[in-house]
């Protein structure tokens, strides 16, 4: 039995103003090549496949997969997917295009899942597997409720509790109902003790999994940290994300994995490598340096840019701004701009909770940085307020 494991597609994303559907159109491409190439029986996706709410983008995501994956599940591939914490409620049921697009017979070997549940799949080769399905923990996939927590602490608590009981819970009917088979536990969450993720996950605000809380099964497939990397044994391992998401993961290389298990447990990790957008940031005090740095940047075509100045004052940014635009085809943001003698830099540097009064633009982007750190909309917003920002400070008073 071989499965392809992947995870934190991301299906839909933009970073700024730039569309990444093309980088992910691509990627996924690759993992089809990869099961046509070694005979994968389970594409088995961890969590996060979208990043979009809207419907008619979210169509051309599900016609697209159709015509990648339709041919693959009626020749006897299974795919997998479990719900991450960019699924919304309302956009993971989309999957069931998917679904709808294959024949009746097929439709059994495309799973998608909200809830913890266990499934059985078949390989062409006729053998079984079981897979113990554990989606990214809320309230509502964890059976709480619409319980009111005193604190965030508190709702965390009784989520990390909800997993466990569930585990247990579902590791007993795995005992009664699948002796003799092996079982791969896929689960969207954090492992306590990863050593480095996406910048953006800590133990603070999300539900930390303890890996004494997971069974001793032949494989753990876990998604949500971006950074491939396993935890604790060789057998649990995040794969990471299937794209580059932003300039946090410029170094992250991607991956996925291919495992193979048979009835006498696991037999081999393998990772297979996936080609990853560029991402580059330019620094510039001047137009000469700009240009320069464009003729040094190996594929301009493709690299994801974001560019600063450290200007003096008087200089024209408004100039500067345009020329990066024409010459960066994938700048995903405005450009921004440091005033070299200003009391204080208005981007980024230092705690960004510590507001200077006499700098407005920095005391807006640290007040967005703060305020929209859980809002998916977050980054569209800081773009939009960017843009605004840099008009403002280029027009001469």
């Amino acid at each position: 039995m071989r499965i392809l494991h992947t995870s934190d597609w991301h299906l839909g994303a933009r970073l700024g103003s730039q569309d990444r559907w093309p980088d992910h159109l691509a990627r996924l491409r690759e993992l089809c090549a990869y099961i046509d190439q070694e005979a994968v029986d389970i594409l088995l996706v961890a969590g996060d496949v979208f990043d979009e709410h809207r419907a008619e983008p979210l169509a051309v995501i599900i016609s697209e997969l159709a015509r990648l994956l339709a041919s693959r599940i009626e020749a006897g591939l299974s795919c997998v997917f479990i719900a991450g914490n960019h699924d919304r409620e309302h956009v993971f049921p989309f999957l069931r295009g998917l679904q709808d697009l294959v024949s009746p017979t097929s439709q059994r070997r495309v799973i998608f899942t909200e809830r913890p549940r266990l499934a059985r799949i078949e390989s062409r080769s006729n053998e079984t597997i079981n897979l113990m399905l554990l989606p990214y923990p809320t309230p509502v996939r964890y059976d709480l409720g619409d319980e009111h927590w005193p604190s965030p602490d508190k709702k965390r608590a009784d989520l990390a509790d909800a997993v466990r009981f569930r585990i247990k819970e579902l590791s007993e009917e795995t005992r009664q109902t699948s002796r003799g088979l092996q079982t791969v536990l896929c689960g969207h969450f954090l492992m306590r003790g990863v050593k480095e993720g996406h910048y953006q996950l800590s133990e603070q605000d999300d539900v930390p999994v303890e890996a004494g809380d997971l069974p001793s099964y032949a494989y753990v497939a876990l998604g949500h940290i971006h950074k491939p990397q396993l935890v604790g044994a060789p057998h649990i391992r995040y794969c990471g994300s299937l794209e580059r998401m932003d300039r946090a993961e410029m170094g992250y290389d991607k991956q996925a994995l291919l495992i193979d298990i048979n009835r006498g447990g696991l037999q081999e990790i393998r990772e297979l490598p996936l080609h990853a957008t560029p991402f580059a940031h330019v620094q510039a005090t001047s137009a000469a340096e700009l240009e320069a740095a464009a003729t040094d940047l190996a594929d301009r075509e493709h690299t994801m840019v974001s560019v600063t100045f450290t200007l003096e004052q008087g200089e024209s940014f408004g100039a500067l701004q345009a020329r990066a635009r024409q010459l960066f085809p994938r700048l995903y943001g405005s450009p921004e701009v440091r005033w070299a003698h200003a009391p204080s830099s208005p981007t980024h540097r230092g705690d960004p909770s510590v507001l200077n009064r006499r700098d407005v633009a920095g005391t807006v982007r640290a007040y967005l940085q703060r305020t929209l750190k859980d809002d998916p909309d977050a980054e569209a917003l800081r773009q939009e307020a960017d843009a605004l920002l840099a008009e403002i400070e280029s027009t001469p008073l």
